[in-house]
């Protein structure tokens, strides 16, 4: 709601001329590039939407996806739904539990490239189900078959 008041406030500023801001002032506000609609992907990579996850908002995540990347996996996810509870069980099936942590896989279940192969690390679980969280949300509008680059902020 703070958010969406202070958008309000600054578009009125600037509809009425009191306030001048380039073209990335909105994005600065909200935070997320939540279905920005983009052509080329980087290098070879293609991919339809980019979002940036908040590292500083669930860091043990973010520095597992920055870690799995540096390692080789793919920056994109293909949003594949029906997939999610085989490639969980093919990811963490190796994997033991340990107490008072959770099994954080990149790539996502919910991605095509997830599944056998996906790095696995131990994080805590407020920041894995926080994570979870955000990036359902973010996604949760998304077709399956969508591409998405996944940006660590």
């Amino acid at each position: 709601m703070k958010k969406l008041l202070s958008v309000i406030v600054v578009v009125i500023a600037i509809v009425a001329g009191l306030y001048k801001v380039d073209a990335s002032w909105l994005s600065d506000i909200i935070g997320s590039t939540k279905n920005e609609k983009v052509a080329q992907g980087t290098s070879s990579e293609t991919y339809d939407y980019k979002i940036s996850f908040p590292s500083s908002k669930y860091p043990e995540t973010a520095k597992h996806i920055n870690d799995a990347i540096a390692k080789g996996a793919s920056k994109i996810c293909t949003i594949d739904r029906d997939g999610v509870e085989e490639n969980r069980k093919e990811s963490l099936k190796d994997v033991p539990t340990k107490r008072g942590y959770d099994r954080d896989e990149y790539p996502m279940a919910m991605c095509s490239e997830g599944g056998a192969g996906a790095d696995i690390e131990y994080i805590s679980p407020e920041d894995n189900r926080g994570a979870g969280s955000w990036v359902s949300h973010e996604l949760h509008e998304l077709p399956d078959g969508a591409k998405v680059l996944f940006e660590v902020k």
